[in-house]
């Protein structure tokens, strides 16, 4: 069987799984499933959102894509429009009706806009009080610019900065997923048996593993949550560069300009980023055909391997008008 990709929002995803009371956290495709009868899931995730031009340029291109026929199946989203989720801040609508404008013509489209906090501000210190604060809040901001309460059922915290009182205040409030947790960087994860998402009834993997190397507090078990992890990037090795059309040398280029950018400690070795544009394009200054680069790659991967969905994680703030070059290896990848 030839295999499929879908473009999808998140919350289509995992709909038909919620009644399932828990779901662990496996590299093999649900419900028994072998991975050559399984679409590649590929879900796009935008932070932040402040800046009209730039939701209209990526919502208006969307709108003229559609995912490959295939053989006409619905369930695999066969023909279907391509939509994303936007995590936006609210603190950005109320001075700014054409933003809450094309917001709320984005969720008529069918896209899907999900909470990322009132203010975006770093809380990794916040109390389970401070966190529903600034949930409660910016889902509010949303249903006074029209998009309806019920609708808002996804999360993702600024900076990917969490705590267990985060976990805590999301599933209180009823929402249905999270995805702000890394998965990857396990030794033993090579994009080829990335994890599918699971609920974190049994807490999280990825979190796990940087509990013991880091010190970072456990999640704790939440089984009314899903999630869909931000499973890292890969980039290319020396001897794959030319494939992808790229100079060998971008993962020791990258690790230098991280390290001139004042960002971290980047092991090169793996190849593994963090699997968001801002890793990649502000503080690993990647030209725009290297991140093409590493976003084909990084599904190659999943294509080789079994096709756990592929979150790509970005900032549409990152692509405006002035910088065509991103915008066009944004589509390149899509189409």
């Amino acid at each position: 069987m030839k295999f499929r990709h879908s473009v999808l929002l998140m919350s289509v995803m995992i709909t038909p799984l919620l009644g399932a009371a828990t779901f662990p956290a496996s590299p093999l495709p649900p419900a028994g499933l072998a991975v050559a009868d399984v679409p590649q899931f590929v879900m796009l995730g935008f932070d932040d959102n402040p800046d009209v031009d730039a939701m209209r340029w990526f919502t208006g291109f969307l709108e003229s894509r559609r995912n490959p026929a295939g053989a006409g199946d619905a369930s695999r989203f066969d023909g279907g429009p391509l939509r994303a989720a936007f995590y936006s801040n609210g603190k950005y609508f109320p001075a700014n009706a054409e933003l809450r404008a094309v917001h709320l013509a984005a969720f008529k489209a069918g896209h899907e806009i999900a909470n990322h906090t009132e203010n975006h501000e770093h809380g990794r210190e916040f109390t389970e009080e401070q966190w529903r604060a600034e949930m409660v809040a910016c889902t509010e901001t949303f249903a006074r610019a029209g998009i309806p309460v019920e609708s808002i059922r996804g999360f993702r915290t600024p900076f990917l900065e969490h705590n267990p009182a985060m976990f805590v205040a999301l599933e209180a409030l009823g929402f249905a997923y999270d995805t702000t947790l890394e998965e990857g960087e396990q030794p033993d994860q090579d994009g080829r048996n990335f994890l599918w998402p699971y609920t974190l009834h049994d807490g999280s993997p990825g979190n796990a593993f940087w509990a013991k190397q880091s010190g970072v507090p456990a999640v704790g078990s939440h089984p009314a949550l899903w999630e869909i992890p931000i499973h890292v990037f890969i980039v290319p090795a020396d001897a794959d560069c030319e494939r992808y059309g790229v100079k060998p040398g971008l993962r020791a280029r990258m690790r230098d300009n991280i390290k001139r950018t004042g960002g971290w400690d980047w092991s090169a070795e793996e190849g593994k980023i963090t699997g968001l544009d801002w890793n990649v394009l502000e503080a690993g200054l990647a030209k725009p055909e290297e991140f093409l680069a590493i976003l084909k790659h990084t599904l190659d991967l999943r294509l080789e391997g079994n096709r756990a969905p592929f979150m790509v994680g970005g900032h549409t703030a990152f692509y405006p008008s002035g910088n065509p070059a991103r915008r066009r290896a944004m589509e390149a990848f899509i189409d």
